[in-house]
């Protein structure tokens, strides 16, 4: 993920929230592990509170300058049990300087789950989260799984989003688990439309949230007709890309309404333009 959506996006919810409701919560500290050149670390994933059934295995493996990252995960439960707003897992790779990065979606097949991914980072921590769709640019407080702490590691700091999402639910602690594949695509969709909706899209970015709105139909629309489940979900992720697309114009766009109410926003009568944007 890049960088450029960490600090408008955590600078709009201060605006947004007011206050009196801190959403961007402070900056969360955990340990990193360190990958030698050409060398394998294996270790288990530590569970909370969250998820304190779950179950992780990682292989990292650095070679030719990159992290190659296997996690295997077990006795997991669907995010979707969390309510409200939660739907999948993502994996988030935390490097000593630099926002928590995306690093790919869990998905389901019963309690369990396997992700491959790469980093150019030798230094990093391991976070499993619960989110709303997969393509989140900033982790939730909802931690399942994380890399054990060890003596003498080093610590990395990353920011999570608080007072955002809803819930209804805090731990699946006594929840029974699923069975057979996971789909959440389509709940995906739904949610990231109504993200943007409480972005504002509606006032600051209507023609970018009417798209998203359409390509929602349409996903309803092959879900109705009980379609190939790979037709669904490539439009449902489609609607995804749509719907974030708009909630950061909009983010962006109601941050610079905001600067220029405070006189901050230089005048040029164009909101968003000075705010910086992923490419």
């Amino acid at each position: 993920m890049k960088i450029g959506r960490t600090v408008p996006v955590a600078l709009f919810f201060l605006f947004a929230c007011g206050i009196a409701v801190l959403c961007a919560d402070e900056a969360r500290e955990t340990s990193a592990i360190t990958v030698h050149t050409d060398g394998v670390t294996k270790f288990q994933l530590r569970s909370t509170d969250r998820l304190p059934d779950a179950a992780g295995e990682a292989r990292v493996e650095r070679r030719g300058g990159m992290t190659n990252i296997e996690v295997h995960l077990d006795s997991m439960k669907p995010a979707s049990l969390f309510g409200g707003d939660y739907n999948t897992y993502v994996l988030w790779i935390v490097p000593p300087r630099g926002p928590a990065e995306n690093a790919g979606e869990f998905q389901l097949d019963g309690n369990r789950s396997s992700l491959r991914a790469s980093t150019e980072a030798g230094t990093f921590a391991l976070l499993v989260t619960a989110e709303p769709h997969y393509l989140v640019t900033i982790p939730s407080p909802f931690l399942v799984l994380e890399n054990p702490s060890q003596p003498g590691a080093r610590m990395v700091r990353y920011q999570p989003i608080e007072g955002v999402y809803n819930f209804e639910r805090s731990s699946l602690a006594d929840v029974k688990s699923a069975r057979g594949k996971v789909h959440t695509e389509v709940r995906q969709a739904f949610t990231a439309v109504r993200l943007a909706q409480r972005a504002q899209a509606a006032r600051f970015a209507p023609d970018a949230l009417r798209e998203a709105q359409q390509a929602l139909d349409q996903t309803l629309d092959l879900w109705h007709r009980r379609v190939d489940r790979s037709e669904i979900a490539a439009q449902a992720h489609a609607t995804v890309r749509l719907a974030l697309t708009a909630q950061h114009l909009a983010e962006d766009r109601a941050f610079q309404a905001r600067l220029e109410v405070e006189g901050l926003g230089g005048g040029s009568g164009e909101p968003g333009r000075r705010v910086p944007r992923d490419q």
